[in-house]
């Protein structure tokens, strides 16, 4: 009989949040791996990726912790940021009925005072990589003494990208009577030793898995950025150097993109997307089967049915956007027994949907490190493909997909540089005109009638004729008033003005005399 949640002695407040998430029916790894961990026992339990462990872990974290206890409670470490963000979102999830349940996750590249604010307002679960909970414990922003709770999740593949040290000093630091669990889907030598030194008898639950891709074909993952794809694709491709490999993106015109970038390289390269004609498809199809190329570029939905003899490499370019094109990508290689191998280069923002294939097909996917320079030239200078030393005829220029349009558009440009010029033309022209001076008839008398007279422009100085200085007089005295607006900037008006002045001074000066005198004779 089938279980259900509800039969695995839950809150009720979880139920409901599981309910919500669309969750009736646990899985294997959550059946057996939660009424363990509500008894507070260590646990080891191997399965593949994906297998729901999330809740596994989480659910029991969520019921035995006291929220209103404002020192963290339950530390969960994951390998990548991706993942951590994604394990807080699913806890956060199962937990929004609790009272006072809080979560934060804090991981490298992420606003380190941010994070410190969400770990000093008190938080009950923290999930974060190695890395940034050691730096957050250096610095005395996170205190893990009162730690209940540690979930080690993807331990083999936190081993693999060299954070044992880490793991080890974060793990030293937590009480030792903490509850211990250990998520992993290997177990290298590594993780034992890990387990054997600090967990308390641990409860060991190894799950079997159908895998859907063969043993045959080796399969790993680069860390690329998305800006350097290309860059990465032609230095993988030298490094392996294939007899035969088959690239997969995941729309046409990457398909396009990445073909006219390895033509560039010279490399003997053919692309299959389901804009090509016909024919071409044939043409390309026959020379596939012929061993006349050694990299093909395709679509998933072109290359069905499409058979290449000995295939040795499968590189998924682009991160299938649905998990069975994985499988089928993959399929291709490794086939009778024969070895295969399939890269995927992946970014970021893809790292997530490569765990969700890994829960799919049901086995490990491993990182691996991008070849350096002297890897890739001596893997040059050994080399046995067929295609070492062989480079293909330079790529021939495109031409113009309409010419109609080429034209339509040279024309208009002709016509826009015509118009240009005529402006142009006609604003010197008019620059030209303003700089002559300005004629106009003028009548003087009737002798010159009819005759022009040269009049200058405003831009040269004007000789004119002073104006007469209008006198007026006051009714008083009977003194002469100058017109002092008419006096400025006049030098005649001024030298008539100083006579005058000078003029009303001598006989100011003998009407003072002469009342001198007056005095005297008196």
């Amino acid at each position: 009989m089938e279980k259900r949640f509800t039969d695995l002695q839950l809150d009720e407040d979880i139920l409901k949040a599981l309910g919500d998430m669309g969750f009736e029916t646990p899985t294997k790894v959550q059946e057996l791996t939660i009424p363990v961990l509500l008894k507070k026992e260590d646990v080891i339990v191997m399965s593949k990726t994906g297998s729901g462990k999330t809740a596994a872990f989480g659910i029991p974290m969520i019921q035995m912790i006291d929220g209103d206890s404002k020192a963290p409670r339950g530390l969960v470490l994951t390998p990548t940021r991706e993942l951590a963000i994604q394990v807080n979102k699913d806890i956060r999830d199962i937990a929004k009925y609790k009272k006072n349940m809080h979560t934060t996750v804090v991981y490298g590249k992420h606003n380190m005072d941010t994070e410190i604010k969400a770990l000093g307002k008190g938080v009950s679960i923290v999930v974060g990589t190695p890395g940034r909970i050691s730096d957050h414990i250096k610095r005395r922003t996170f205190d893990v003494s009162k730690i209940e709770f540690l979930v080690l999740d993807e331990a083999d593949r936190m081993l693999d990208m060299g954070f044992i040290d880490q793991v080890y000093d974060i793990v030293k630091r937590t009480p030792r009577t903490r509850t211990t669990m250990m998520f992993s889907a290997t177990m290298p030598v590594e993780v034992k030793r890990l387990s054997n030194s600090y967990m308390n008898n641990p409860r060991s639950i190894e799950l079997e898995s159908d895998t859907m891709t063969v043993d045959t074909t080796e399969q790993v993952y680069y860390r690329v950025e998305r800006n350097e794809k290309r860059t990465q694709l032609d230095r993988i491709l030298k490094f392996e150097q294939p007899d035969s490999c088959l690239v997969f993106c995941n729309t046409r015109d990457e398909v396009d993109r990445v073909h006219d970038f390895l033509a560039r390289k010279r490399y003997f390269v053919n692309s299959i997307h389901g804009q090509n004609a016909q024919g071409k498809r044939i043409k390309t199809i026959d020379r596939i089967k012929e061993g006349d190329v050694q990299v093909v570029v395709a679509t998933d939905v072109a290359a069905r049915g499409l058979h290449i003899e000995d295939l040795s490499l499968v590189i998924n370019y682009d991160v299938p956007e649905f998990k069975d094109a994985y499988v089928h990508r993959i399929g291709r290689t490794g086939r009778a027994g024969k070895q295969g191998r399939a890269i995927s280069l992946v970014t970021s923002d893809d790292i997530l949907t490569l765990y969700e294939i890994e829960e799919h097909v049901g086995t490990r996917i491993f990182e691996e490190e991008l070849p350096t320079d002297e890897e890739i030239a001596k893997a040059q200078e050994n080399s046995t493909c067929k295609w070492a030393g062989k480079l293909a005829p330079p790529a021939k220029p495109q031409p113009p997909r309409d010419n109609r349009v080429m034209k339509t558009a040279h024309q208009s440009h002709h016509q826009r540089t015509r118009q240009s010029s005529h402006k142009a033309a006609g604003a010197k022209k008019r620059y030209d005109d303003r700089q002559k001076p300005y004629t106009k008839p003028v009548r003087e008398n009737k002798e010159q009638s009819g005759s022009e007279k040269p009049v200058t422009s405003v831009h040269q100085k004007q000789v004119e004729k002073p104006k007469p200085v209008r006198k007026t007089y006051a009714p008083k005295d009977g003194k002469p008033r100058i017109n002092k607006e008419a006096l400025k900037g006049n030098n005649v008006y001024r030298q008539r003005a100083e006579a005058a002045r000078k003029e009303t001074q001598k006989k100011d000066a003998k009407k003072i005399k002469g009342l001198f005198r007056r005095l005297k004779e008196k």
